[in-house]
């Protein structure tokens, strides 16, 4: 029984990402809601200094238990503002991931179509850096580009 002979594709994965429209979108999206996030931190920050200036203005005037008191305010406030900036982190972290999954994923299946079409055994991804050699293989962005409707 002969030995079916291998096939080799490579294509940079990134690139054709790049080129697909939903991402466009994705990271208009993205650059929405980090904004968003940007506005809210800086209204805290405004609303943080302003507590310090009247707080460091006052400072002489006022009782030790206030002193105290505006202390533990501008302590519980900036703790507030850390916490914000992790959970945002966090927060665009994921939505990135919510958003470039379901465009990688149709990546993959038009290049897993791809791949059966033109009966290739492998296809690697060039854009991770892992593969050092690839002489003997075929470039199929374009094949992959043409199934997504792509320029």
């Amino acid at each position: 029984m002969a030995q079916k002979a291998s096939k080799f594709g490579h294509v940079n994965a990134a690139e054709l990402i790049n080129l697909m429209p939903e991402r466009k979108v994705a990271m208009a999206k993205m650059d929405t809601v980090t904004k968003e996030m940007e506005k809210q931190l800086q209204e805290m920050a405004a609303e943080f200094r302003s507590k310090q200036e009247k707080y460091m203005a006052e400072a002489g005037k006022l009782t030790d238990v206030l002193k105290a008191d505006k202390e533990v305010e501008l302590q519980n406030l900036s703790t507030r503002i850390q916490n914000f900036q992790q959970q945002a982190e966090e927060s665009l972290q994921a939505k990135q991931q919510e958003l470039m999954d379901p465009i990688i994923t149709k990546a993959k299946k038009a290049i897993e179509q791809v791949a059966k079409e033109n009966n290739y055994t492998y296809i690697f991804d060039t854009s991770t850096g892992a593969l050092l050699f690839w002489e003997e293989s075929d470039n199929v962005i374009n094949l992959v580009k043409k199934k997504l409707n792509l320029p």
